[in-house]
């Protein structure tokens, strides 16, 4: 048996341990097929708005950053990452779009930020959801941004939180190795391994992924990843739960914008996720 601190340990580890997740599926996908990772969260969506970041600058920059740490540090913390916001996908709300609903004539939420000017530039760039949403990635929704003087950093901003819904693209190299590492909170090594100190590392996880994880020879990524894989129940208070590769609560965004998942996860009761996909080609 090999161990981290053997070349190549760690990273046989790690490949053994996709295995169980990835089943026959990995032998399925495409030859040269790119991936990545994504991050979507409701608390997010409730706060997004006025936003420092959310500028056409940083949504078309070239370099992946670090975001701000609303939560402090904690266990599977998603602000370790850096993203890519060029890549990150943004769906706005049909009701928005239309000024129909809340935000229509007798709505409660008032006038849009944005003129219907902005609306017909963005849907003759945008993808379409299953509910008419219009997804854009960031590099899309930059020079909208600019050319109709949209503020997302302006106070006036806070009326769209829930209406508009971030995506946020992990910056990975391309590979599934790195998507699954991102979306297992794995790729800054075994030192950065939940412990006892940060879960409860005695619970079982959901019995799909029990006794598959019994095989995993490295005891700290064995306990990391029964952490990830707990029933939605005891997800709850914490640690995450599988939800597999069949959905994901933002799959609707992912399948809009060509993306296809490979593999999610989540956290509390689905408010927040993780999931590896292939990048549309």
């Amino acid at each position: 048996m090999t161990t981290d601190t053997e070349p190549g340990g760690w990273d046989a580890a790690l490949a053994d341990a996709f295995a169980i997740f990835l089943g026959d599926g990995v032998a399925a996908e495409p030859a040269g097929a790119r991936y990545g990772a994504y991050y979507a969260s409701d608390t997010l969506d409730e706060f997004l708005f006025p936003n420092t970041w959310a500028t056409p600058d940083a949504l078309s920059a070239a370099e992946p950053g670090y975001l701000p740490d609303p939560d402090g540090p904690h266990p599977f913390s998603p602000w370790n990452w850096q993203f890519d916001l060029g890549a990150s996908l943004f769906r706005f709300d049909p009701d928005l779009l239309a000024g129909t609903g809340a935000w229509g004539a007798d709505g409660h939420k008032g006038p849009r930020p944005f003129d219907e000017a902005f609306v017909a530039d963005l849907r003759a760039v945008a993808a379409v959801d299953d509910t008419d949403g219009a997804v854009v990635r960031g590099t899309e929704l930059a020079p909208l941004l600019r050319r109709h003087g949209v503020d997302l950093t302006d106070e006036a901003c806070v009326r769209l939180n829930h209406w508009l819904t971030v995506v946020l693209r992990v910056a990975t190299g391309g590979t599934l190795d790195e998507a699954m590492r991102a979306a297992t909170f794995t790729e800054r090594g075994p030192e950065h391994l939940v412990t006892g100190r940060d879960v409860s590392i005695d619970r079982s996880g959901d019995e799909t992924w029990e006794a598959p994880l019994r095989a995993v020879a490295h005891p700290g990524l064995r306990d990391h990843l029964r952490a990830l894989c707990r029933t939605e129940a005891d997800a709850r208070s914490e640690g995450g739960f599988c939800s597999g590769s069949e959905h994901w609560p933002w799959s609707d965004v992912l399948d809009a914008a060509g993306c296809s998942l490979v593999m999610g996860w989540g956290f509390g009761e689905h408010q927040a996720g993780v999931a590896a996909v292939r990048l549309p080609g």
